[in-house]
């Protein structure tokens, strides 16, 4: 079926394939992505925490390989074995039946040799591996980068960790000169690093465009009604059987008190809006998938008898995943253990940071969490 797709042109493959994948909102990286490829320039993007890196990649990446072709048609160059795995489960969010029969292949440790031969004997039209693997690879004849259309790096934070600037110019070596590369940095402070790697490269920086879509997505919630008009019968039923309405007056008088007449509606609105909380508001579903993706329970080995409330355990993985708000799920903390749902696809990489990281005066064990048979 991909084939019919071989005679519209690029552009029009990528929008194709978003509404086969059941997506119809690109977010502003994706939309920035999207138009500097069909131009056929090279792309180097500071995303600075922007949503919707990886399916900003994979479209296009998916939109110029052609399945009946023989030869690796696109490398993709990451890092860390958890991020091959992202991606991997990333393409399976975005695949339709259009590029069913694309293959792909994994490279990621040499624990895995004999699985990495058997699919590269399979003849995948990508590649997705890290550069250390990727390279093995190379040197052992066991794949060519001769046929390469588009080549993607997403680099480390840190561009010359671990020596990952030397293995992108040898992998780049060894690629052909008329190809299209799309590089992803957090932050452009090394571009004259990766610019060598591009020819007349589209600069991007979503510095910028990052507040926007933050603002823009708050401005698209919807208030669910049915959800707010519950809570409010759920409160009052509460005042008239459980509450102390010796205490609730005198709460009262210093609402009365405290609270400008013009703005104690307002103020009114604004509790009921915390206390009803997330679940009241919704959002139109957007070209996201890192966060459209369900959630994993983790068990974390703290709870409250060491002081640790919810919003300790937000900010713990928060500051040390650099992560999104939206990736956190429910947060539950019992007397020495707590549960923190996050984005399934980012759990593995939260258990290898976290695992084990001093806080609060121990160290922490954290795990995927036991179902309860």
């Amino acid at each position: 079926m991909y084939q019919k797709l071989s005679s519209v042109k690029t552009e029009d493959r990528i929008q194709i394939l978003l509404k086969k994948a059941g997506f119809k909102q690109p977010t502003n990286l994706q939309n920035k992505v999207f138009s500097a490829f069909t131009q056929q320039r090279d792309l180097i993007t500071g995303t600075y925490g922007a949503r919707g890196k990886r399916a900003s990649f994979i479209f296009p990446v998916l939109a110029s390989t052609e399945s009946s072709t023989d030869g690796i048609q696109a490398v993709i160059i990451v890092p860390t074995e958890p991020e091959v795995r992202r991606i991997r489960k990333e393409f399976r969010h975005c695949r339709s039946a259009e590029t069913s029969g694309i293959k792909i292949c994994e490279l990621l440790s040499d624990d895995k040799i004999r699985e990495e031969l058997k699919s590269i004997s399979d003849s995948p039209d990508i590649i997705i591996g890290t550069a250390s693997r990727i390279i093995d690879h190379i040197r052992r004849e066991n794949i060519s980068l001769n046929g390469i259309k588009t080549a993607v790096v997403d680099t480390p934070a840190n561009l010359t960790d671990l020596g990952f600037d030397q293995d992108l110019d040898f992998i780049f070596s060894k690629l052909p000169e008329r190809r299209q590369s799309i590089i992803y940095t957090e932050r452009l402070d090394n571009i004259d690093l990766l610019e060598p790697l591009t020819r007349k490269p589209i600069i991007i920086s979503m510095e910028n465009e990052k507040k926007q879509e933050t603002r823009s997505m708050k401005n698209t919630q919807t208030i669910n009604e049915e959800e707010i008009e519950k809570k409010i019968k759920d409160f009052i039923k509460t005042i008239r059987e459980d509450e102390d309405p010796d205490l609730l007056n005198t709460y009262k008088k210093l609402f009365k008190k405290h609270a400008p007449f013009s703005m104690r509606g307002y103020l009114s609105a604004f509790l009921l809006k915390q206390a009803v909380g997330k679940s009241a508001y919704s959002r139109p579903r957007t070209l996201n998938t890192e966060s459209d993706s369900d959630k994993q329970t983790l068990f974390i080995s703290i709870g409250r008898n060491r002081r640790v409330y919810p919003r300790d355990l937000s900010r713990l993985f928060l500051s040390s995943l650099s992560i999104d708000q939206s990736d956190i799920g429910n947060i539950k903390v019992l007397d020495s253990y707590s549960f923190v749902e996050i984005t399934t696809a980012l759990a593995d990489n939260a258990i290898e940071i976290l695992n084990g990281k001093d806080f609060k005066g121990r160290k922490l064990t954290v795990n995927y969490a036991r179902k309860k048979s």
